[in-house]
């Protein structure tokens, strides 16, 4: 299922894309997300019957708000995952990215900071496998942009 993800593999091994996953895979991964948030959308619901029953106004209404917050999270999820693509292909300016920067950029301390989130990053890659993963495996190159300008 890792290599699904899109993640580097190690090894060499081929890489095994949703297309020649098996359909019963595919199928059982599926219902058990759908069946995992079917039991916590009732589970939502009878804590909200429980909350009403007793009385308890203001946790009622802040559980609303919790599961309002959660379906734009959801929601927005979505949009992101439907259109990574097209956002992976947005090109901007070098000079407008200049602009756009909390701090000022110096020589020296651009390098200590570049060498601060790389080290960042490679303690993320042990602890997930991967500092950036698509989910079709796919998307634009990050020589996208330098090869749109030329």
């Amino acid at each position: 299922m890792a290599a699904m993800a899109g993640g580097a593999g190690g090894g060499g091994a081929a890489e095994i894309t949703l297309e020649r996953t098996p359909t019963w895979i595919v199928a059982s991964v599926c219902s058990v997300i759908v069946l995992i948030s079917l039991l916590f959308e009732r589970l939502l619901h009878r804590l909200g019957k429980r909350l009403t029953k007793g009385r308890r106004k203001p946790l009622y209404e802040a559980l609303l708000k919790v599961k309002e917050e959660l379906m734009l999270l959801g929601f927005i999820s979505l949009l992101l995952t439907v259109f990574q693509g097209a956002t992976q292909k947005i090109c901007v300016r070098e000079s407008l990215m200049q602009h756009l920067l909390p701090c000022p950029r110096n020589g020296a301390g651009a390098a200590k900071s570049v060498q601060h989130y790389a080290a960042g990053a490679t303690v993320f890659t042990g602890v997930v496998g991967s500092t950036r993963r698509l989910l079709a495996g796919g998307g634009a190159s990050s020589d996208y942009c330098l090869n749109k300008s030329n």
